[in-house]
């Protein structure tokens, strides 16, 4: 009786982890394939979906000194995800939408020698009206410009 307690546990947990893992690898193939329609280039490696502190972070790098375009690509790459992330939650049962509350963008500039390093903060509602169109990009800039700091 405890071994058949033992694997239906193991079976439940393995059920439960592999629907967070697909709920990761669907935010980050979305990121992925929205970056890329935009040619910026990112991978896996560079983004972190820390799930305990509900936040989503990128780190990208720019062409020249276009840093806020990039910065923007970012932004609506992460609020596409979580548009994506709502899309599944109403469409597959039981399944736990992925939603950070903070995306946090980074940007390395290659410049001369050195590197500059930008980063900004938003809220996820704020990434998401970027996405979908009803903020726009002057706008949402405006309204993070507080958070933006070079490192």
């Amino acid at each position: 009786m405890k071994s058949i307690n033992k694997i239906l546990s193991l079976f439940l947990f393995a059920i439960m982890s592999s629907q967070v893992l697909f709920a990761n690898y669907a935010f980050y193939r979305k990121v992925t394939s929205t970056c890329k329609s935009y040619r910026v280039e990112v991978t896996t490696d560079d983004m972190d979906l820390d799930l305990e502190n509900n936040d989503f972070s990128i780190n990208l790098e720019s062409r020249r000194n276009n840093f806020e375009m990039v910065m923007l690509i970012g932004f609506a790459s992460a609020g596409q995800a979580i548009i994506h992330q709502k899309h599944l939650q109403q469409t597959i049962n039981n399944y736990e939408a992925i939603v950070p509350e903070k995306v946090n963008v980074v940007v390395t500039v290659p410049m001369g020698r050195d590197k500059t390093i930008f980063s900004a903060e938003a809220n996820s509602a704020m990434v998401q009206e970027l996405a979908e169109g009803t903020v726009g990009t002057v706008d949402f800039m405006r309204e993070i410009k507080d958070s933006i700091q070079t490192l």
